[in-house]
């Protein structure tokens, strides 16, 4: 506990969690305005599923949460913080546990935005296109469909809880990568490039989708919608809860076995 406080005051005298973050506030606002604009006719489909999709909520955890990785975490390494913290009395897994915690927090923080446009747009007669199948879309395209109760947002809340999972768990690259670099551009462009590549090549060919349908990378989020069934939502949790216990243990062999210097 005393290492998240002192983390939390870290980043809240910091400008780089500010911008991230306002990054994904405006990411979020083009986003669900672009699907509002396909739906209403004033703007095409080709342009939207384009460079607009760009903003979507699977593009932007990849990529702000990679900075996140980078610039609000893996600093300490390169500021001694770590090195501190060790010295200190903290013991290594206290420290990594510390770590995940607090990247947990900072991806909730990115996602909340798109959240809270899918909470208060399910519930107005505003007309939007899944013109990508991502889950704010999902949410907000088959929410016209949904009676205004107390189900829907609890509907709403159960799918973009178990997309905050799924992104997390396949950002927890980073936790291993920050450890095993200790460079936060190093760390930035590896859990980047590590989404980018992990995400398409799953659709390659039966054999590869076969082997990443067991990781959070090749869990199909066209299902993250209202429609999800009991088994998807199991199955996708069990995943992505082992990935981030299997990255967990990864990065503490690497720290355990590494010098602070």
């Amino acid at each position: 506990m005393q290492l998240l406080k002192a983390d939390f005051f870290k980043l809240s005298r910091s400008i780089s969690p500010w911008t991230v973050f306002i990054l994904s506030i405006l990411s979020a606002i083009i986003f669900a305005a672009s699907s509002h604009y396909v739906a209403s006719g004033s703007l095409s489909l080709e342009t939207a599923s384009g460079t607009l999709s760009l903003f979507s909520e699977t593009q932007m955890m990849a990529l702000l949460g990679s900075i996140a990785a980078g610039i609000c975490l893996t600093t300490d390494f390169e500021n001694k913080i770590i090195e501190n913290a060790v010295s200190g009395g903290h013991s290594r897994n206290a420290i990594i546990i510390n770590k995940i915690v607090l990247f947990f927090i900072l991806i909730a923080l990115l996602y909340l935005p798109y959240i809270i446009i899918t909470l208060i747009f399910a519930f107005t007669d505003t007309a939007f296109s899944g013109f990508v199948p991502t889950p704010t879309l999902n949410i907000l395209a088959g929410a016209a469909e949904q009676g205004v109760t107390a189900g829907l947002f609890g509907k709403i809340i159960l799918i973009s809880g178990l997309s905050l999972l799924i992104f997390f768990s396949q950002l927890m690259v980073s936790i291993f990568y920050m450890f095993l670099f200790k460079r936060a551009v190093l760390v930035i462009a590896a859990t980047y490039m590590t989404s980018l590549i992990l995400g398409p090549i799953s659709s390659l060919n039966d054999t590869v989708h076969s082997v990443m349908a067991y990781t959070p990378f090749g869990i199909d989020l066209s299902q993250l919608a209202f429609g999800m069934s009991g088994e998807f939502i199991v199955k996708s949790m069990m995943i992505s809860l082992l990935f981030i216990f299997i990255f967990y243990l990864a990065s503490f062999l690497i720290f355990r076995k590494a010098e602070v210097k």
